[in-house]
């Protein structure tokens, strides 16, 4: 990604399922977006409104330029806190 451009079809799925509450097919989609992975620990079932607001923002700007510097860094931010929101397995 880093001096390209992002997949927005990819993000543009993953912010659908945003919008219907499908946090965990988010995470999915993003995956392959993000280079490097760290472990998450699972917090909670339920996302507050307010980070799932976050998520969109941050996905948002990365399709509304994803040419920019900051595209990736926004996808890996968004992908990192919807990991954190998935169910204790």
């Amino acid at each position: 990604m880093a001096g390209g451009t992002i997949d927005v079809a990819k993000v543009e799925e993953a912010l659908a399922h945003i919008e219907r509450d499908e946090l965990a097919d988010a995470a999915k989609l993003l995956a392959p977006l993000v280079k490097s992975k760290r472990f998450t620990k699972p917090r909670r079932i339920n996302a507050e409104p307010l980070e799932v607001d976050e998520v969109r923002r941050w996905l948002r700007s990365a399709i509304d330029d994803p040419a920019a510097e900051d595209a990736p860094f926004y996808i890996e931010r968004a992908y990192y806190k919807l990991r954190a929101q998935r169910p204790a397995d």
